[in-house]
């Protein structure tokens, strides 16, 4: 039988239910996505392994939500060309980061720029591993052991003394990191405000206003710094214009986005490693295995598969935006009609679904295996980063960093008590069987923009081995 031609995506084109599906979306992505993925298995259950693309109205925005690896795999990668991240991205990000830069450029302009930067990244990377060990170090051996804590709250902290330690060489007791931290958050609330209106009242100022503001001081201080500071700039800046550039760029990667994201990736590490129920001999937790373990590089293959399987199941970032710069069509599977993307229309890249694809990762697709990428090779690694020629520049550095921070927990003899009861945390870390958790356990226990974490606090002890 021929395929139907293509078709637009499952959905609702209605400006008035539009404001509703903002506000869902907002609330929960995986709840909204999910249900309408429900919904639509009911009428086609012969469907139910795909992630069909999804239609929605959001921010007044006609969008595509694609939740498949090998559909998120074909924007991203196999034909980017046809597809732009400065459209996308223009309204929500322009405003709050100094351009140019690498989010908001494609093309040409996009290559050079990048060009330069993986350079200065990779450069950076190797000599990062030291300094993100001592701070982890320090940050846990201060106050923590022995404490109760949020471990994302925790994790969130160490973040921020990482990202403005390896790039601005800033300390924590240093009165600009508190200060530049508390920017970067002003920042991030105007950048998400669910209504992107600029309001100065001058006795109020609306969450944009506030971020738009928090933009112009963060540029100053940070080229400030660098400036007066030499050796706080962990890359050469021959001239003016290319220090300008660095700030502009730290500003970036220092953002709230950037540290909530690595907390987030952090947070899910370190459960997976302490807390996941162990299935491995005796019912050892992972951490435990590995520290049995007396071949340095399995135990290093082993931690780099948890680390993968962490980011397939728990993406940090649940998704990224593209918009359509043609009338463009996304293949589908079996004889599924191709989805037809208008030109204008947005394609939201939904990670989640893509990490947790049946037809990529198989029939475990739902459930944390800490073997999966070290005893098996077949299985693609999840879209976290991204894809294609806008992969994600931190995408080695972070896994470092990660490697690193969890490399120094196990030789501190970290140990981790507490127990996860909330059904969408545990769905979150792939502990619990999909068809376990309800759309409405992930709408109450996850926040899920603008990253994912636990949406009430994970309280853990931290304790020290007795070996």
């Amino acid at each position: 039988m021929p395929k139907p031609d293509p078709q637009l995506p499952l959905g609702t084109s209605s400006t008035l239910r539009g404001l509703s599906e903002t506000f869902s979306f907002h609330a929960s992505p995986e709840s909204f996505i999910t249900s309408r993925i429900l919904d639509f298995h009911k009428e086609h259950p012969q469907l139910v392994a795909s992630r069909t693309v999804i239609r929605a109205k959001v921010l007044n925005r006609d969008v595509a939500v694609v939740s498949s690896h090998a559909q998120i795999s074909q924007v991203l990668r196999d034909e980017s060309s046809q597809y732009e991240a400065c459209g996308a991205y223009n309204e929500l990000m322009a405003p709050f980061f100094p351009s140019p830069n690498l989010l908001l450029t494609d093309g040409a302009q996009h290559r050079h720029m990048r060009n330069i930067w993986e350079a200065k990244i990779s450069a950076l990377r190797a000599d990062s591993v030291s300094l993100v060990q001592e701070l982890t170090k320090h940050h846990f051996e201060a106050a923590l052991f022995g404490s109760e804590v949020d471990i994302y709250e925790c994790m969130k902290t160490l973040s921020w003394k990482i990202l403005l330690g390896v790039f601005l060489r800033l300390d924590f007791s240093d009165p600009l990191f508190t200060t530049i931290a508390s920017l970067q958050e002003d920042l991030l609330r105007g950048q998400f405000s669910v209504f992107p209106v600029s309001i100065n009242a001058g006795f109020w100022s609306s969450p944009r206003r506030k971020g738009v503001d928090a933009k112009k001081k963060l540029q100053g201080l940070i080229l400030d710094h660098l400036e007066s500071k030499k050796s706080a700039c962990p890359f050469s800046a021959p001239d003016s214009n290319a220090l300008e550039d660095l700030a502009n760029h730290t500003l970036l990667i220092t953002s709230s986005l950037a540290t909530k994201a690595m907390a987030s990736l952090l947070t899910a590490l370190c459960l997976n490693l302490y807390l996941h129920e162990g299935k491995g001999e005796g019912g050892q937790t992972a951490a435990e295995e590995l520290l049995s373990q007396n071949d340095i590089e399995r135990c290093s293959g082993r931690l780099r598969s948890i680390l993968l399987e962490t980011e397939r199941l728990s993406p940090p970032i649940v998704g990224i935006m593209r918009r359509s710069t043609g009338n463009n069509v996304i293949s589908s599977p079996a004889e599924e009609a191709d989805v037809l993307v208008p030109k204008g229309w947005d394609c939201w890249l939904y990670f989640v679904g893509g990490g947790r694809d049946p037809a990529a990762v198989g029939p475990t697709w739902d459930r944390f295996d800490p073997s999966r990428y070290h005893e098996d090779g077949r299985t693609p690694e999840g879209t976290a980063f991204g894809a294609g020629p806008k992969t994600c520049l931190g995408k080695n550095l972070v896994r470092g960093m990660a490697l690193s921070v969890a490399t120094t927990w196990l030789r501190m003899g970290l140990r981790v008590e507490g127990k996860i009861t909330a059904r969408g945390v545990r769905g979150w870390l792939g502990w619990e069987r999909n068809d376990a958790i309800r759309p409405e356990d992930w709408a109450a226990d996850m926040k899920q923009l603008p990253t994912q974490r636990p949406s009430k606090p994970v309280m853990v002890r931290l304790v020290r081995s007795e070996k």
